[in-house]
Parts: C-alpha cells; structure tokens; sequence
C-alpha cells in the first residue's frame, strides 16, 4: 500500500513506491513507523476528528506552500492535453492547504458518478464507524432447544467458506464450524438441526433501480453468505443465505457433526447463547478491499453497515438516507441529489464534483476519515488503476494519483487526491457523461490528471 504523503521527506521526487498505511489513529504501518512526521500536520479543530488533527498539504523543499497555487496554470496544464475530452464533464480540483479552487467546469451539476459514488459510501462509513470495527458471525442455540443451533449472520461482506491465503484477515465458515463442533462435542452433543438466521439487514435483497441484467456484477444483498455468494462457476447466488447454512452444514459434517434435515430460515432467539463465532476483518481492511476492486456487493453490505451504526434500518433506504445524513454532516451534501444505492450500479444516482471534492477535503483533514486516503487505487500500481495511466501523455500521474474510478456504459469518473510535482496536495474530481467512447473517457481523464501531477503551477 502506498501513502504518497511521504513524498514531503523527498525533494523533487515524483513517486515513492513503498507500502504503507494510514491507520485510524493516523499512525503509519511501515516497518514499525508509528507515527507521521509531525511536519505533515497541522491543528484543524474544525475538522472534527480526535483531536483536531488531519493531514495537510505540506510543501517539498522544491515548493514554496506561502505562494498560492495559479488555477490558470493549472487549466492551462488540463487544457493541454492532446487527447480530446469526449462527453459533458463536471469537474473540481482544489488546494487542499489553501482551499482555492485551481478548476472548475460545470463543478455543481448533477450527473451519473458510476462507482465514483463508493467514495461517498466510504466516507459516510468511516464517519460512522470506528475503522477497527469488526462484524461477527455466530452460531447460537437456545436452552430449550440445545440440539438446534442457528447460522447468524452479521453483515461480514468479505466471509469466506474456507480461510484465504491472500487476506488472512477474512473470517470463514470452516473455522467457524471447527469451533462449533469442538464445543457442541464437549457439551455431548454429535447431532444438530441447523437454522439460519439472515434477518440484520431486513428482507429487501436487490434495488429496484438495478436491470436484472446486473445479476452478474452483484449478489441479492444479504447479511449473511460466503464468497459473496458467487459459486465454483463464478454464478453469483440469488438465495446467498441458503447458500451459506449449506456450506456450513457440510463443514460441521466434516468436523463430526450430524446435520438432519435441510437448513431453514429462522429468526434466532432472543435468549439464545453464543456457541461459537469468529469476526471479520477491521472496517477499515474491508472497504480497502471493496473499494481496490469497485466491489458492488461488499460496498452494498457496508452501506447497511453504516445505516445501522446511525440507527438506521439496515435497508436500501436506510442505507441510502443515512448516506445524504453523513454527507450534510459533513458540508459535502447538495440539493437536488439523488441516491438509490451506495455502490452506484443506478444510473438514477446523481451527485456533483463539487459534493465528491468537499468529502475528500473532509476525509483528508479529519483523522477518523483518514484511512480512505489509502483505501482507493493507485496509477499504474494497484487495483482498478493498476491498468490504467499507461500511455506516454501519463508517465506524471503514476504513483502519485490515488483515485477512485467509475464506469458504466456512457460514464466514466475518477476522484480523489494528488502529490503534484511542486509538492501540493490537490483534491480532484471529474466526472465525465454522456459519452460515446468509453476507453476515450478513459484516456482522456488520465491525461488530464496526469497534467494536474505535473503541475509546478
């Protein structure tokens, strides 16, 4: 993982190609690093994290941070670009340390964000949720029915059925049912009637705004599955709940315990004690991955995650509502917006450069925000981005755009942060619609991007 924000220890350097994070204390993991220079800080008590502290744009030897940025440099700079802008853009770059506006074109209006709208998920998570949370998956049985036991699912988006090689930190149902096992076989128990209870996030599994055509690109949303649902064949599951008490059945059989019958859908007693359970991986570790890889389904489940955490139903709506409640919260919401999910698969959602610039301003300047610095891709390094930035017109933007993208047929967006040359930190965001050519929009945005990186403006 990259933090560009070490560039500041590195004069005239235009990538740093470490792995590093950016935890929710604002620590820095890196070899035993615990802590940001504190030449990167500076006291923002308006920004509402613990202790007033945020990141800032602090300048490289190579710049002078007492000369305010030149918008005209930098339109000059994303003008240049020899690629041709196709489709209506809306688009916002800002100082962070300053806060001027270095361009804007059409920054208000409200156009189709694609999974640029994961974005505003993830902050409305984190301004939710401690980063370090984590979510459990239980099995519990009642008293008065010691012989059944009940699958409880707890809104694990990344719950795997066996444990993962490559994210360690994923809990899984195997584990899970080696733990229940041992401790129904010290109670005496070898046979169980198993029920499985999915009920966290109520019965509403598939947006209305969605086609059924996108059955592919996401599951029938549930408080509890396995692999997101998705089968050997790489089928996502309609019944991902059933799916997953049948995975478990068969692993407690694997571990010496009987199953009869088939697993059914049951509401857990309220009195029902804990017979096992294991935690999924820290927030701040599920929406990294979830937002590296645009993942419509894990981004759904943490939306509801963040609803419930507001005292909200953990519904699209609730999901949705508690979403423009986070963003007013946070001066990032805008009349006339329009959210039907939080991943951004409806092409019915409508925000504005201007709402995604203003939450990433609030994200970088407030410490609890801070791990979706992070959590998004890096040009030519990592995730959805890994890809792209490749043409010769891109070399200014690898390593140091970290942007969440976005696609649908028509759409194209990326927002996020920069370390340009001259050592500022510039907030961006630029949303293209309407578009007849895909892969222009996207060769056009790198670029662009790519010419903000090079700015010593």
């Amino acid at each position: 993982m990259i933090l560009a924000l070490v560039l500041a220890v590195i004069a005239g350097v235009g990538a740093v190609w470490g792995k590093s994070m950016l935890t929710a204390s604002g620590a820095l993991r890196d070899g035993g690093a615990s802590t940001i220079p504190s030449s990167l800080y500076s006291p923002t008590p308006e920004a509402g994290g613990p202790g007033g502290r945020g990141i800032v744009a602090a300048a490289t030897p190579a710049a002078d941070s007492s000369t305010p940025a030149d918008p005209s440099a930098v339109a000059s700079r994303i003008a240049g670009v020899t690629a041709k802008q196709p489709g209506t853009l809306g688009a916002a770059t800002v100082d962070l340390t300053t806060g001027i506006t270095l361009f804007s074109k059409n920054a208000d209006a409200l156009m189709t964000p694609a999974s640029n709208l994961k974005v505003l998920t993830g902050i409305g998570l984190l301004n939710a949720v401690d980063a370090g949370k984590t979510f459990a998956t239980k099995v519990v049985r009642s008293s008065d029915d010691p012989s059944t036991i009940t699958l409880v699912g707890g809104g694990d988006p990344y719950l795997q059925a066996t444990p993962s090689a490559t994210n360690p930190d994923f809990a899984s149902t195997q584990v899970l049912a080696k733990n229940t096992a041992a401790a129904l076989k010290k109670d005496g128990v070898t046979s169980v009637t198993l029920d499985y209870d999915d009920s966290l996030f109520g019965s509403d599994s598939w947006n209305s705004a969605w086609p059924a055509g996108y059955a592919d690109q996401v599951t029938h949303i549930s408080a509890l599955w396995v692999n997101e649902g998705v089968d050997a064949s790489g089928a996502r599951s309609t019944t991902p709940s059933l799916q997953a008490a049948t995975t478990f059945a068969s692993q407690l059989t694997a571990s010496g315990i009987t199953v009869t019958g088939t697993p059914a859908a049951k509401q857990a007693p309220s009195s029902a004690s804990t017979v096992a359970s294991v935690n999924s991986a820290p927030v701040e570790t599920l929406l990294k991955t979830a937002l590296l890889h645009s993942d419509n389904s894990a981004t759904e489940v943490l939306g509801r995650q963040s609803a419930l955490a507001a005292g909200r139903p953990g519904t699209f709506a609730g999901a949705t509502a508690n979403l423009q409640a986070q963003l007013t919260s946070l001066g990032a919401w805008q009349s006339g917006a329009v959210l039907q999910d939080t991943s951004g698969l409806s092409r019915g959602n409508l925000v504005s450069a201007t709402m995604l610039e203003k939450a990433w301003r609030a994200a970088l300047t407030t410490t609890r925000l801070q791990p979706i610095a992070d959590a998004v891709p890096v040009a030519q390094v990592s995730g959805s981005l890994a890809s792209r930035f490749g043409d010769d017109a891109d070399v200014a933007g690898r390593g140091v755009v970290h942007a969440k993208t976005g696609t649908l047929t028509g759409v194209s967006s990326l927002s996020g942060w920069i370390r340009t040359a001259d050592g500022r930190i510039v907030v961006q965001a630029f949303l293209l619609n309407n578009s007849a050519d895909d892969s222009a929009s996207h060769t056009w945005l790198d670029a662009a991007w790519s010419a903000v990186a090079s700015c010593g403006c």
